[in-house]
């Protein structure tokens, strides 16, 4: 479903949005994907009242459970469905109890930009390819529902956002508790100063992971060359067994960012909003990987502090134990003058104050993925725009930078 307003042409200089010094990258992008092919794509304007068409990219895990949500929301129809996987294509269809003969199933994502039917993509795919899948859909005319980091590095997020700026496509990101209500009565309970100042918040997860297989461990293969092209994208390799490729991407810098840009994002995004602040003027990051030392490059134990002219956020991250800060696996918490606020998927409370106040869990897939189609069809803001999402996002990279470099970053 298209806007009636003509849209700009967006100038897709390849070498400048991936970056001079990302291993040549838009070189093996332009080659891989063929980049050219969906410039001229033009979709036809249609009515307000009519079913928005999407076409879902990526469907293992997060993206099978949002295909699931958009599924149960009322003004869309999922047209497409893409994996390079066949095996995750096949059990999507299943599931989701889809007739292959009413949409496109495709390994190859431009398929589903070129067909004109389509209005808008979901993009659930490796961090390696958010930031020029994203670019490539809004050329081709497609609203996004881009899921988190929005971008591989932040100078894929600068670029992005002044292509997007530059669209009339609107971009929802997938940070889904920005549409939560029981987020949303949180957020204001802080802002209307119930707890007095809050000047620090912090953000953690403590996720076990499982140890990566042997890299040698290649002859369970079941991708033809074809689909291990079309998955890694600019890159020529991936050093992963490939049972590893599904998941365990994220602990290569290459592909992912770490349980910084898994669960990171996310929580620091919450921390962000409940401390009204945008990027901080120091960052400086501690840690290493100290308990599953099995070649991975990502730490599987992370200190981050962000500093801000009169406020802080910490993240906390461990991938071996699943006891974490407050007695929770993973959540943020606001210590302010009168209590201390904690939150998470299952609901808030207050500690340590006299005030008694919280709430239990609420959903936040469903109306996420209603918001998005709402503004597509009715032109109302979407609750998580592409700004929003890149400012978390560059949390995560600021963290992981200040981690590699193994020194302070200074915004200021």
């Amino acid at each position: 479903m298209s806007h009636e307003k003509p849209r700009s042409p967006i100038s897709l200089n390849r070498r400048q949005f991936l970056g001079e010094g990302a291993r040549n990258a838009a070189t093996a992008a332009a080659g891989v994907v063929g980049l050219s092919t969906v410039a001229a794509a033009r979709p036809t304007s249609r009515s307000a009242n009519e079913t928005v068409r999407l076409g879902m990219i990526g469907v293992r895990n997060q993206g099978l459970a949002l295909t699931r949500a958009f599924q149960e929301t009322p003004g869309c129809q999922i047209a497409g469905i893409c994996d390079v996987d066949a095996s995750v294509r096949t059990r999507a269809m299943r599931e989701l109890e889809l007739d292959a003969n009413s949409l496109t199933v495709t390994e190859d994502f431009r398929r589903l930009l070129d067909n004109p039917e389509i209005d808008a993509v979901v993009i659930a795919t490796p961090d390696h390819h958010h930031a020029w899948m994203s670019a490539l859909a809004a050329d081709a005319g497609k609203h996004i529902y881009l899921e988190i980091p929005t971008t591989h590095t932040s100078e894929q997020g600068v670029h992005l956002q002044k292509m997007l700026a530059n669209s009339d496509v609107i971009v929802q990101v997938g940070l889904q508790h920005r549409s939560g209500s029981h987020y949303q009565s949180a957020m204001r309970f802080l802002h209307a100063g119930e707890l007095g100042k809050v000047a620090f918040a912090k953000a953690w997860a403590c996720v076990p992971r499982q140890r990566l297989r042997s890299a040698d461990s290649k002859e369970d293969a079941s991708w033809s060359a074809e689909q291990q092209r079309l998955w890694l994208g600019p890159e020529k390799e991936c050093p992963l067994a490939y049972a590893d490729w599904h998941f365990q991407w994220r602990c290569m810098w290459q592909f992912g960012s770490g349980e910084l840009g898994n669960w990171g994002v996310t929580l620091l995004d919450l921390a962000r909003w409940g401390l009204q602040v945008e990027l901080p003027e120091r960052v400086t990051a501690a840690g290493g990987c100290y308990s599953l030392n099995d070649g991975r490059e990502t730490p599987d134990t992370l200190h981050v502090q962000y500093d801000y002219a009169d406020s802080a956020i910490t993240w906390e991250h461990r991938q071996w134990t699943q006891r974490g800060i407050e007695g929770r696996p993973h959540g943020v918490a606001f210590y302010g003058e009168r209590g201390t606020l904690i939150i998470d998927r299952s609901g808030w409370k207050v500690y340590d104050s006299r005030i008694s106040a919280g709430q239990p869990a609420s959903k936040t897939p469903e109306p996420h993925a209603q918001n998005f189609i709402d503004a597509i069809r009715h032109g109302q803001p979407v609750a998580a725009d592409f700004e929003t999402g890149r400012l978390s996002s560059e949390l995560c990279h600021l963290g992981n930078q200040a981690y590699r470099n193994r020194q302070p970053i200074s915004l200021a």
